[in-house]
């Protein structure tokens, strides 16, 4: 295995790393060894780099307890050097406006201290102050570490001491007006200069407050989910709300969000592997894990990742809404390659030969079992899987409109039957124009279709063998066995799915001349004309004659008499 610290034992895979010889007495073992869980070489991969991480992180935190480093003392007593310049500017500027201050003795005074000082350097005894100091420093650095018996302490007071000592210095040259001798002559502290004056108490610049980007995304996602969205867009905003408070931070303010974070999302989606939107919440696997474990390099697709940032922009959208953001940073960063997703990835209908290939296949013309029902056989099963893409050829139904059809759908209406696609009792509509009614076609009528649910013997749905998937989504694993059933068949191609029907339906209604308001109401589509908004619409007789105007060039398969 390329990745450092994981094996593979039989089928699965572990994660083993030596414990060094410093910390072996701490944690009782001289080797770290954890099961991955997983036979599969991709996800152990990026299992041992998160393993590795956190247990590389344990160790130096572990080493960090055990002692401080003088390089790390030196940094801190830079930055106490600075401000103690700082302080000093500020008395080279009041004492010689102080008309009760003498100056000379004042000067007199600072050089007299800071020759106590040296002395007391050279001597190595710190002052009761000089030692709060370095007590102070060291608790920057590592409070579990910080003890005044230790060697860091005392060279973090003699730390301290040179800093006091040459500000003092510097401070003696600056009331003098000697400012040719202000610079740092201390090798530590050398191009270290001071130009701005300390704060006044109580004028302190104010960090700004507000809520932040973790609570925002979460009043946006349960403001939602409540109404706005079916059941898989919930799950989906779920994932690229888990990515984005990630990536952005989550204590991050909100008000401070800006154009850097909304790219840092749109490259992530680009980048992830193509199943960690689905996958990682139930790993607990960091985005960044995920992407620098992504060795392949396959990604996902740039339609996915455009609609996945579209929902990242509802969350920034509705955020300037409710007051929280002025405005929307970013507004022009876009998903490469987006004009690639209008003009090569729109799904095509099923050619003519694809639908010839499709409905003489054994699902239609007889197959071994329920189980297999792609190789030929004597056996004919009437079910969901058999309906369900001639209902979607003849009627242009989405597959998710279909599955989730209760019998109460199935209406008679003037002697015209009809799909009424309507939601509630569990069902979901993708918008609101998609609530319509759709006459079946005469096609459906002489397969027996109605007779089929008028003898079924469940109430509910039409189609209960196709189990209502994980996601909450009838079409979930219909749609999963219509990409199987079409390799095996041979009619899969790179730009035809199931919803190809649906192109196929509209293209027939094109070619049978049907009005274009009609074709949209049977398609569920809104129409933004200005005469769509007076009177109701088409008739359900109307629909029906364009409907039946429908033909393809197949042969069907006989219904349960033979006809």
């Amino acid at each position: 295995m390329p990745q450092s610290h994981v094996v593979k034992r039989a089928s699965h895979f572990y994660f083993r790393i030596a414990v060094p010889l410093a910390f072996t007495h701490l944690l009782g073992k001289r080797e770290i060894k954890i099961s991955l869980r997983t036979s599969d070489a991709a996800s152990a991969r990026i299992r041992g780099r998160v393993l590795s991480n956190k247990v590389e992180l344990l160790f130096r935190e572990l080493r960090s307890m055990n002692a401080i480093s003088h390089t790390d003392i030196v940094a801190c007593a830079k930055d106490y050097f600075k401000e103690q310049l700082s302080k000093a500017l500020e008395l080279a500027f009041l004492l010689p406006t102080d008309p009760a201050i003498d100056i000379k003795c004042e000067i007199d005074g600072t050089r007299q201290l800071a020759t106590q000082m040296q002395s007391a350097l050279s001597k190595q005894h710190f002052t009761p102050s000089v030692q709060s100091d370095a007590m102070d420093l060291l608790s920057l650095i590592n409070p579990n570490a910080a003890n005044r018996s230790s060697d860091a302490f005392k060279f973090a007071c003699n730390a301290v001491l040179r800093a006091k000592l040459e500000s003092t210095r510097i401070l003696a040259a600056q009331l003098a007006g000697e400012y040719y001798d202000t610079a740092p002559k201390d090798p530590w502290f050398a191009g270290i200069s001071a130009v701005e004056l300390p704060a006044i108490p109580g004028d302190e610049q104010v960090a700004p407050t507000g809520p932040t980007f973790g609570l925002v995304a979460k009043q946006f996602y349960d403001f939602k989910s409540k109404n706005d969205w079916a059941p898989k867009t919930t799950a989906d905003v779920k994932r690229v709300i888990a990515l984005a408070t990630e990536l952005v931070g989550p204590d991050k303010l909100m008000s401070l969000l800006d154009i850097d974070d909304i790219k840092r999302v749109r490259d992530a989606l680009a980048t992830v592997p193509p199943n960690y939107m689905k996958m990682a919440l139930n790993q607990g696997i960091s985005a960044k894990a995920a992407i620098a474990a992504n060795t392949v390099g396959k990604s996902l697709s740039t339609k996915t990742q455009v609609k996945y940032f579209a929902m990242f922009r509802q969350l920034v959208l509705w955020s300037v809404a409710e007051g929280y953001l002025d405005k929307a940073p970013g507004t022009g960063v876009k998903v490469a390659g987006l004009k690639k997703v209008v003009a090569g990835e729109q799904r095509d209908p099923y050619s003519p030969e694809q639908l010839v290939k499709i409905f003489k296949s054994p699902l239609f013309s007889g197959h071994q079992s329920i189980e297999r029902r792609h190789k030929p056989g004597s056996e004919f099963t009437r079910d969901g899987y058999y309906w369900t893409p001639l209902i979607a050829l003849y009627s242009g139904m989405r597959l998710g409109e279909i599955l989730q059809l209760l019998k109460s759908d199935l209406k008679n209406e003037n002697g015209v039957w009809c799909f009424d696609i309507n939601k509630g009792d569990g069902k979901t509509l993708k918008t609101a124009s998609s609530k319509r009614r759709v006459p079946i076609h005469g096609a459906l009528l002489d397969l027996g279709f109605t007779q089929h649910v008028a003898t079924s013997a469940h109430s509910g749905r039409i189609f209960p063998e196709i189990k209502i998937g994980a996601d909450g989504y009838h079409s979930h694993h219909f749609s999963k066995w219509w990409g199987r059933y079409s390799k095996h068949i041979g009619f899969k191609s790179a730009k035809t799915t199931f919803h190809s029907f649906r192109h196929n339906f509209m293209d027939a209604l094109r070619a049978a001349e049907t009005p274009e308001y009609i074709n949209k109401a049977l398609a569920g589509h809104s129409d933004s004309s200005v005469h769509s908004q007076y009177g109701g619409g088409p008739s359900l007789s109307q629909l029906k004659a364009a409907v039946d105007k429908i033909s393809y060039d197949i042969t069907l398969p006989k219904n349960d008499d033979g006809i």
